[in-house]
């Protein structure tokens, strides 16, 4: 795969760009390697990665392996998504470079990270993360569920993970039961909830809530988990937020969907009595504090709660790295 576009605000300008690409779509991989050749060298990071593609090959050039690794290592320094991923490949092959898995992991990390967040990224992305999971001797399930799904994850020490990754629905908390049993057939006898969604149905969120208390789970969230997502994980035996960007975000019920969305701003009202039940035996300690923060939060808003406040409010446990960013300043959620 080549990348077809320059990178916007090139010096080199877009026309030899576009002639080698026109160059390559005909064929005459001389040429195109010719015109990208300056290109890369002058730091296009697509032409570095395009040239890269050339060498690998033995298109329009020798083929060298080496030299291949060479270009696609500069255009991944640059940030190039698609280029951190093949000289990750590469590190873990041992093909053009030394065989270095410290190497192949830090540039499938350096892959999760990228703030590129279009369709194909997330696929690439994907593919970053299974491919650690491997080097790591995980062993993974996935389950999907309406808009979302589930990865059951056993590391090769028996430590696992569950991670909730979309909208709360329904179907998340129907597949939920199967999602356990297969935990437990991959040898989990108590894995850790991961938590990466922005919310859903309150009703669903609070019988999932319930079933991860009645396991006797841990819930994890290292990033935003708003609305039904922090009532599951309010359901945790333990709770730990971890990192910088991990909180929880409440906010009133809704009934309703569009324009005829209305909030409920009264403990006996829709959904709102349910939760009030809920916090009084998830956090029977501090239920009624968080409720409070529920009440006078619209539903159209939400009120984070994270650090200190989310301990002091019994909504989490535990906070961990607090101070670190774990995915880095740049770092699109994922």
């Amino acid at each position: 795969m080549l990348c077809w576009l320059a990178l916007l605000g090139g010096a080199a300008g877009a026309g030899p760009f576009d002639d080698a690409v026109a160059a390559y779509d005909q064929g005459q991989f001389d040429k195109a390697f010719a015109l990208w050749l300056p290109l890369a060298q002058q730091g296009n990071a697509a032409a570095q990665f395009n040239l890269a593609a050339l060498y690998e090959k033995g298109s329009g050039v020798a083929m060298d392996r080496a030299e291949a690794a060479r270009w696609y290592l500069a255009a991944a320094k640059q940030g190039d998504l698609d280029a951190q991923m093949k000289i990750a490949a590469l590190y873990e092959e041992g093909s053009g470079v030394a065989k270095d898995a410290d190497s192949a992991r830090k540039w499938y990390q350096a892959a999760l990270g990228n703030p590129l967040a279009t369709r194909a990224a997330m696929t690439v992305k994907e593919q970053a993360r299974q491919r650690l999971a491997a080097m790591a001797g995980v062993k993974q399930e996935v389950i999907p569920y309406d808009f979302g799904r589930f990865v059951i994850a056993r590391s090769a020490n028996g430590d696992c993970v569950i991670a909730l990754q979309g909208t709360i629905t329904t179907d998340t908390r129907l597949k939920f039961d199967d999602v356990v049993d297969t935990s437990h057939k991959m040898g989990c006898s108590k894995p850790v909830l991961m938590l990466e969604s922005p919310g859903g149905g309150v009703i669903d969120g609070i019988s999932i809530g319930r079933e991860v208390r009645a396991q006797g789970m841990q819930t994890v969230s290292r990033y935003d988990c708003a609305s039904a997502c922090g009532l599951i994980f309010m359901g945790g035996v333990e709770r730990v937020l971890v990192g910088s960007r991990a909180r929880i975000g409440l906010h009133q019920a809704a009934s309703g969907i569009g324009q005829a969305r209305r909030c409920s701003s009264v403990a006996d009202g829709n959904g709102m009595q349910a939760i009030r039940h809920y916090l009084g035996w998830a956090v029977p300690a501090t239920g009624a504090e968080v409720m409070k923060v529920i009440l006078d939060t619209p539903c159209n808003t939400i009120t984070w709660v994270s650090g200190e406040r989310s301990i002091a409010l019994g909504v989490a446990t535990r906070v961990d790295a607090e101070g670190t960013d774990l995915f880095g300043p740049n770092a699109a959620r994922r």
